[in-house]
């Protein structure tokens, strides 16, 4: 193949409008939009000339680059094209999992995170089975992160053993992402604002072979 023939090759991020990269060889690439600033314009995939700029390297990723991302080649007789989906995510942020007793025979677990993209998943479970009584307030501020607050009251009559462990999990599914954190509660306690003592943390966190996902595209 040789530049006579009108190779073009651009990236698009989510949909046709969202031009963001393009290379007409033997000329370098140009960045426009959403990447400006963000792609390091002398990373080379291959010494083929015809190759060389096929794949974008991004400076620092953000979550807001999260997205669809289409590859259009082009000649003067044929176009292909395929998109796949990249996604950068934000890991919780202060994970807390604790007790606060200010009744005699009742027990508040609140468990919380903050600056998670994507959306999260929480839940508070007893001998692996989520609680119907947790209620959960979730936050987006304005760069797209979210913070999440899930409450359970137990009351000591539903804890039949001398202790009970309970559970926090947290999870970005789409990211294959899982953290969590374990709380022990012993009934009987008197009421006092913050039951640290008997906090224990076990995290277990699962996260996918990476953050990024580059998608190289062939010509």
């Amino acid at each position: 193949m040789s530049p006579k023939v009108g190779l073009v090759m651009k990236w698009f991020f989510n949909g046709s409008s969202g031009l963001v990269y393009q290379w007409i060889p033997p000329m370098r690439p140009q960045v426009i939009g959403l990447l400006k600033g963000k792609v390091d314009l002398d990373f080379k995939i291959s010494d083929d000339p015809l190759q060389a700029y096929r794949a974008i390297k991004i400076r620092n990723p953000t979550t807001d680059l999260s997205g669809n991302y289409t590859c259009v080649v082009s000649t003067f007789l044929e176009e292909d094209r395929q998109t796949r989906t990249m996604l950068v995510y934000s890991p919780a942020q202060n994970f807390r999992f604790v007790q606060e007793k200010k009744y005699v025979f009742l027990v508040s677990l609140i468990c919380s995170a903050q600056n998670m993209y994507p959306k999260p998943v929480i839940a508070i479970l007893a001998n692996g089975v989520p609680l119907k009584q947790t209620v959960t307030e979730m936050k987006m501020d304005s760069w797209g992160l979210y913070s999440v607050t899930s409450t359970a009251v137990v009351h000591d009559d539903d804890v039949t053993s001398p202790l009970e462990e309970f559970v926090c999990e947290l999870s970005l599914p789409p990211a294959n992402y899982t953290i969590n954190r374990t709380t022990i509660y012993y009934p009987g306690l008197m009421p006092t604002t913050y039951i640290a003592t008997f906090e224990v943390n076990k995290p277990q966190e699962r996260l996918s072979n990476g953050k990024l996902q580059y998608r190289l595209c062939k010509i």
